[in-house]
Formats: C-alpha cells, sequence, structure tokens
C-alpha cells in the first residue's frame, strides 16, 4: 500500500497544472502582531539544490499531502522593518520541516534567514473572504497588501479593501432570461443554435457596467469549429447585448480598485427557438448546460 502512495504521489507531482488546478493553502506571514495569509510562493524561487533538500526532507518524513496543498509544505514567512524573512516550513498539520537557518545555513540570522534571493510582488491579506475561485491563489480577503520586493527588501507597498455584493441571479435564472428576452425577429438570417460568450464587469446593483469582449458562437452539427460572430455592428450581437444588460444580474465584487472581470457563455436559441433549462432529473439539480 505504501508502494502505492508513492507511486501515486510520484505521477501528481509530474502534472504541470498541479499548482493551480485546485484552490491552493497559502503561505503564512506575520507582520507586526498580525499573521495573514500569503498568496505567493517565495521559496519556489529558490536555489534548485534547496528545493531539492526540501523536496527530500518531505519525502523522508512522508509529508502528508492533498489537492489543496500539492506542495505538500507551508512556509513561514515574516515582513519586519522592510525585510522579508523565512522563518520556518512546516508539513500542512504544522509539523516542522525545516528552520530558515537548517535550509539556507550559510546565510542564517539565528533561526531564520533573509529571502534575499527573492525579487518580485507578494500579495498578501486579512479578514474574511470576499472572492473564491477553487484555482491556486485565486481568491481575495476583505484587507489586502500589495507588496514589491528586491533581494528581500521592500521597495514599495499599497493597502486596499475589496467587497463583494450578493446581489445576483444565479446562472441558471440569467440564461433563461436572457433567452426568453432574446427576440432576433427582423435581423436577418438567425442560426438554429446560437449562444453568447461574454467577458464584464458587473457593480453593486448586479448590472454589466462594462462589457470587455462579446461574441456570438453558432453550433453546427459536425462542425467542431464552431463559427462566430464577432463585429460589435451585427445586429443579432447588439440585440444580445442589449437584453444582457436590461435583465440580467450578477454578483459583482469590488477587488483591488476595480469591479472584477467574469465571463460566460450564454445560451440563447436552441435547435431554431429560444432556449429553455431542461427539466431537473429526479433527485438532481440543474446547474446549466
Amino acid at each position: 500500500m505504501k508502494r502505492l502512495i508513492v507511486l501515486l504521489l510520484t505521477a501528481v507531482a509530474a502534472l504541470p497544472f498541479r499548482a493551480s488546478a485546485t484552490g491552493q493553502a497559502a503561505e503564512t506571514l506575520i507582520v507586526g502582531r498580525d499573521t495573514m495569509q500569503l498568496f505567493a510562493l517565495p521559496l519556489e524561487s529558490a536555489d534548485s539544490a534547496v528545493l531539492a533538500r526540501l523536496g527530500a526532507r518531505l519525502q523522508e518524513i512522508d509529508a502528508p499531502w492533498s489537492t489543496g496543498c500539492w506542495r505538500r509544505y507551508i512556509g513561514v514567512w515574516r515582513l519586519e522593518k522592510g525585510v522579508l524573512w523565512f522563518e520556518r516550513v512546516e508539513t500542512m498539520e504544522g509539523e516542522p520541516v525545516f528552520t530558515g537557518a537548517e535550509l539556507f545555513p550559510e546565510s542564517a540570522v539565528g533561526t531564520r534567514v533573509r529571502a534575499a534571493w527573492f525579487s518580485g510582488e507578494v500579495r498578501y491579506g486579512t479578514g474574511k473572504t470576499i472572492y473564491y475561485q477553487h484555482d491556486g491563489f485565486a481568491r481575495n480577503l476583505e484587507r489586502e497588501w500589495k507588496t514589491t520586493l528586491k533581494n528581500g527588501c521592500v521597495t514599495s507597498s499599497r493597502a486596499y479593501r475589496n467587497r463583494g455584493y450578493e446581489t445576483g441571479l444565479d446562472f441558471q435564472e440569467n440564461a433563461r432570461l436572457l433567452a426568453a428576452a432574446y427576440d432576433p425577429t427582423g435581423l436577418g438570417e438567425v442560426p438554429d443554435n446560437l449562444g453568447l460568450f461574454v467577458s464584464f464587469a458587473a457593480d453593486s446593483s448586479g448590472r454589466a457596467v462594462h462589457i470587455d469582449k462579446a461574441r456570438l458562437v453558432v453550433s453546427e452539427k459536425g462542425n467542431r469549429d464552431s463559427p462566430k460572430i464577432e463585429d460589435p455592428e451585427n445586429p443579432l450581437l447588439k440585440e444580445a447585448l442589449r437584453v444582457f444588460r436590461d435583465v440580467t444580474r450578477w454578483d459583482a465584487w469590488w477587488i483591488d480598485g476595480a469591479w472584477r472581470k467574469q465571463y460566460f457563455v450564454l445560451p440563447l436559441r436552441k435547435n431554431g427557438a429560444a432556449w429553455t433549462p431542461p427539466k431537473p432529473r429526479s433527485g438532481y439539480p440543474y446547474f446549466g448546460s
């Protein structure tokens, strides 16, 4: 059984998408008296020999893993007087793996080490979750900071607050309202099977206040390369967007000073008629098609 688990872990580790296939546990960052979530992996930028030692140690102690923490460890960091310090690395269950000094003995200061190998931007925060997507670190907390570091030292930092507004309808209801209101009569030839792809931002009212991209997608039997209608002056697309703005209502998130973009593909027509939600199978709710 143990050999089977090792083989499974080896196969999983080889997957190129493991870091972002599911929501991942954040690192721990201590700032003053506050313990925050760090949505970055500064340790991954360290020398390959360091990472090899860490990987070997995790294997040696049979560190637990889950789809919520593919890397099998949690780094503990401290931001102090403009310097990012690496204090220790733990298993998901909080068991010690290495102190900073043990992993970087040549540059240790006491039990920790300055993250001099790291340059780049990190994001960290505290408070309740405002937005969550089941993918890597794609989530936002009430209070967040973005800090730029060079060789482990802070060069700039800014703070911001995030807000969420649950003012929208669910996907199925928005799709139903849109398809029912879409009337292409008199607008020329209308494909039998038609959907709307739209990338947009909604505000606190739930209305789309900015549409970034939009196109109609035509579904044709036996044609894998679905034709698209992208001309903003096309009357079929203009009508779809007019109705989209009028009848749909979406949850909204104010993130880092802007309304967060979201995107969907919404059905408009099926088999020459307005699309309608299929009846749910007994015992199973319908979540979209």
